[in-house]
């Protein structure tokens, strides 16, 4: 389980695995996607920053796409009986991830869209999950846009944008993480990147088909990379990575408590236990 404290908002988000849900309608419409013209600046608060990243994993493009040129494109509406936001049942209205790969003109270099939130938190969306678990890109919330979400439900800021699920089941049971869906809120931008710029940096370079070390790698994609970052890739929240791989080493007693049972060592620690 995932704790986030959202700056500057107040307050925790607890985030769980998804309810029960019901694809009701998929609705669409005439706007080619490739038509839409984004612009070079910000025009409003709820315009989605999308940013192309180079071969280096560093901006090379920004585009803002408006909250009315999205509504354009197809979308599908989903009902789930606990939103694990609200924690009150809700109708989502949103894009699938796998079809913001066409509306951006992503070619095949760009195999991964990343979502960045408020709180410099970090997730990332390959080709394959979107495909096992189809995230979407929430625009309603119960019929209303975001200025009109409910907050969560530790008070915090659910949009401009959120990505919710079609669908979840985990894939992944490794000792005691079981897999969790990818639902960041108060996401201001995706960027588009591929698999050897974002997810392909936390692969092992030694030891690579050590059971072990696979397992570790699973788990480091799945959650720890959403708050940890390994230089440009991954999540702002949380102490570099290269500072805990350093703390395995030379202190493996305290980094196997920070892991298992981080308020063991602060109290106040927003890190969720292993």
């Amino acid at each position: 389980m995932k704790v986030r404290l959202l700056l500057p908002i107040t307050g925790l988000a607890i985030g769980s695995m998804l309810p029960r849900v019901l694809v009701v309608a998929l609705f669409t419409c005439n706007t080619n996607a490739a038509s839409l013209q984004p612009s070079e600046t910000r025009q409003q608060w709820e315009d989605l920053e999308v940013i192309t990243l180079d071969p280096q994993g560093n901006p090379a493009k920004t585009v803002y796409y408006s909250y009315d040129q999205l509504l354009t494109l197809p979308t599908v509406t989903v009902k789930t009986d606990r939103d694990p936001n609200t924690k009150t049942p809700a109708t989502y209205a949103g894009i699938y991830l796998s079809d913001l790969f066409e509306v951006f003109g992503a070619d095949a270099s760009f195999d991964v869209i990343g979502t960045n939130s408020l709180d410099k938190y970090k997730q990332y969306y390959d080709r394959d999950y979107v495909a096992r678990h189809r995230p979407i890109l929430l625009l309603k919330f119960d019929g209303k846009a975001p200025d009109d979400w409910p907050q969560t439900e530790a008070r915090n800021m659910l949009g401009p944008y959120c990505v919710v699920h079609e669908s979840f089941s985990p894939s992944e049971t490794i000792y005691g993480y079981v897999e969790e869906p990818r639902s960041p809120y108060a996401v201001v931008s995706l960027e588009l990147t591929g698999f050897s710029q974002s997810l392909g940096r936390f692969t092992p370079k030694a030891s690579g088909n050590d059971p072990e070390v696979v397992k570790g790698q699973k788990i480091a994609v799945g959650s720890c990379s959403a708050c940890h970052n390994l230089r440009n890739v991954g999540g702002q929240m949380g102490t570099p990575w290269a500072v805990l791989a350093a703390s395995a080493v030379t202190s493996k007693d305290n980094f196997r408590k920070k892991v298992i049972d981080p308020s063991s060592l602060h109290v106040m620690s927003n890190m969720a236990s292993a």
